[in-house]
């Protein structure tokens, strides 16, 4: 069966998952521009000069609060099972769109297991948010204090939190990065655990990452990896699974189904005979799709659409790249948007 037209349809539906992660990095965004806010009125509702260490620790107390509330918010934006399930959905219809065949969902419960404080790195997401929270804390006590030390005003004192250089630009990445991270790990629990429930069609997971000059060592060399369904190599792949992507933070690589032959799902049809070309609806084509091929193969008005005319020219100028998307710069997606679209 025509397997590049099945990874196309991921691929596909993986540019609007970029376009939803965009859309909820700007949301968290807020939440943090929020409480950037509310940390400057703290800060300049108190006269720091000459302040105490008694009355800088209970600044840096309530703060911690301010800080902690701020991000549970954040952490709370995300809804990873709703995410889940429309993911696993459009799986199913990618699926069911080639092989013709009943395609099985998972249960919303499994996807709710898979998805609930998702993995990344080896901890949870919660814990991951518990730490940015603890850092932007541990940050902001240390600049009041240094700030008091070197006798700063309070407006300097502040432009050390708030302004250009002030700190949590860096903690607003960090949440950018996590959101991003989170939405590609529930996006590929989903479609794993799709596939694993279509054993009868799929026969194991290939690994496609976007290779450019940003992508990480531990991605170009897990790029085209494969394994059966249980996790164990095939055709030489000598890597562990370990989970599949994402494998770090920003993690762009997905998992593409590798499904079995007509004849082994008992439809009497032949297979394409050149394994090094794939037949799809494009012609015939390379078998090592990327992102980048796979836009390449589309209409122009089909990047004109996922990227925004101008982005789209200059993504085919060759001055900005795939990876604009998941820094937040693509066109944002909505949830609702993304479980609509085809």
């Amino acid at each position: 069966m025509s397997e590049i037209e099945l990874q196309d349809k991921i691929l596909k539906h993986t540019l609007d998952l970029m376009r939803l992660s965009a859309h909820e990095q700007s949301e968290v965004v807020k939440i943090l521009e929020q409480l950037e806010d509310e940390l400057k009125q703290l800060l300049l509702s108190r006269d720091l000069s000459g302040a105490s260490r008694a009355q800088i620790n209970a600044l840096a107390v309530q703060a911690g609060e301010v800080i902690k509330t701020g991000y549970a918010t954040a952490a709370r934006s995300l809804d990873t099972k709703a995410l889940a399930i429309v993911i696993a959905e459009k799986t199913q219809l990618a699926i069911a769109a080639i092989i013709p065949t009943a395609v099985i969902l998972p249960t919303p419960e499994t996807l709710a297991s898979l998805t609930d404080d998702v993995i990344i790195e080896g901890a949870q997401s919660s814990k991951w948010w518990s730490k940015q929270a603890s850092d932007t804390a541990f940050k902001f006590a240390a600049q009041i204090r240094q700030g008091v030390i070197n006798g700063e005003t309070n407006e300097k004192i502040v432009s050390r939190i708030t302004g250009k250089t002030g700190f949590m630009g860096v903690s607003r990445r960090s949440a950018r990065t996590l959101v991003h991270s989170s939405v590609m790990a529930s996006a590929n629990n989903a479609r794993l655990a799709t596939y694993r429930k279509n054993s009868r069609l799929i026969k194991g997971v290939r690994q496609l990452s976007t290779l450019d000059s940003k992508t990480s060592d531990i991605c170009i060399a897990y790029s085209d990896g494969e394994w059966d369904l249980d996790g164990e190599p095939l055709k030489g792949t000598s890597l562990p699974f370990n989970g599949g992507p994402p494998r770090h933070f920003a993690c762009r690589s997905i998992l593409t189904p590798i499904p079995k032959t007509f004849r082994d799902i008992g439809i009497d049809i032949d297979e394409p005979k050149d394994v090094g070309k794939r037949a799809s609806s494009l012609g015939q084509i390379a078998g090592d799709t990327t992102f980048e091929g796979f836009l390449n193969r589309q209409p122009p008005e089909f990047a004109d659409k996922v990227l925004g005319k101008g982005r789209a020219d200059l993504w085919r100028a060759g001055k900005i790249t795939l990876r604009d998307l998941v820094s937040g710069t693509g066109r944002p997606l909505t949830l609702e948007q993304l479980r609509k679209k085809g």
